[in-house]
């Protein structure tokens, strides 16, 4: 083999020996925020309440690089999903996108069904599901979010015989998050996610007389009630910075894995309950807050690393190069 022929085999050879240390590095960023609430019961186990008004609102909101969208608000149930970048899941699919080949950020939202009022006309139980999710090919911002909720007014009256009225809340939930950032992230980087449901009502000075926040912690996460059940929190959240990078933090504490289909099932799910102390004769707002948010900032590190599967590619190269290393004359 002449030299000219043996500079242009080698230089063949150093392509992908450069695309295996190089071009197959991948930088990501990666953030999956769901919760669905179903079967949500609210009753009225002691004294009486009259229904006021009620205040549906389903809001949806996404963001890529400065590029944003705000979708639905008060008097919805169900918010279009807000979108951004190179999206694939369709209206009121919460199940995962994952990690692709484009950046991308989106935000859903959905009351599938509401005791109070009844809808569709005959419900007699809350079925809520949000979404956020967000994915950074490289540098870059996203974030997302999606939130149900409601506000209803409510009058108690008493009963004779009973010293005031109560509340009963009893649903099952599924909440499910995964966080990634990678190993390549830079100094400024960061990733989170979060989750957050509460019942509060108010009295009519504005006075919080009842608030629950589930944590996963029976008696705990609770003012002016009992609680009965709390399977997991559903209050928390999750964050990565370079300092912690370069694992996939997965969130699943009932155990259903991620959410599949259009991510709107209710076959499994922990269990819920609490009931609120009497209520004094008097006005009260009853709001019910369900949000899921997550938030990528993404600074590419000074040195890309080869990723396991091109180090096989990275061993051959160097082994036919070798060969071709001239031969010391004996």
């Amino acid at each position: 083999m002449n030299n000219f022929s043996r500079t242009r085999l080698r230089a063949t050879l150093l392509a992908p020996l450069l695309l295996a240390c190089n071009g197959g590095a991948s930088a990501a960023a990666y953030g999956y925020s769901y919760t669905s609430v179903f079967g949500l019961v609210i009753s009225n186990p002691t004294g009486s309440t009259t229904l006021i008004n009620n205040i549906d609102l389903s809001r949806t909101a996404a963001t890529l690089n400065g590029s944003s969208v705000i979708n639905g608000g008060s008097n919805e149930i169900d918010a279009p999903q807000a979108t951004r970048g190179a999206v694939t899941k369709g209206e009121n699919d919460f199940s995962r996108q994952g990690m692709g080949n484009a950046a991308y950020a989106r935000g859903e939202a959905q009351i599938i069904t509401s005791q109070i009022p009844p809808f569709p006309p005959g419900s007699t139980s809350t079925h809520t599901v949000n979404a956020a999710e967000t994915f950074l090919t490289s540098g870059g911002n996203a974030d997302a979010s999606g939130r149900n909720g409601s506000s209803t007014a409510m009058r108690v009256n008493f009963v004779v015989g009973q010293p005031g009225a109560s509340l009963a809340f009893d649903f099952q939930a599924l909440p499910f998050m995964q966080l990634y950032l990678d190993a390549l992230a830079g100094t400024g980087s960061t990733a989170t996610t979060n989750m957050a449901l509460t019942f509060t009502i108010i009295d009519e000075n504005g006075q919080i007389v009842f608030n629950w926040a589930p944590d996963g912690k029976l008696g705990s996460g609770i003012l002016g009630g009992t609680e009965l059940a709390d399977a997991a929190n559903l209050n928390t959240g999750y964050a990565q910075t370079p300092l912690t990078s370069g694992s996939m933090i997965t969130y699943d504490p009932s155990g259903c894995g991620a959410p599949t289909g259009t991510g709107a099932g209710t076959t499994c799910g922990g269990q819920y309950g609490a009931v609120t102390n009497k209520l004094v004769a008097g006005n009260y707002t009853l709001v019910l807050n369900m949000l899921n948010s997550s938030e990528l900032a993404y600074v590419p590190g000074a040195t890309p690393v080869a990723l396991p599967g091109t180090l096989p590619l990275l061993a051959a190269g160097l082994a036919a190069l070798a060969s071709l290393a001239p031969r010391r004359r004996r």
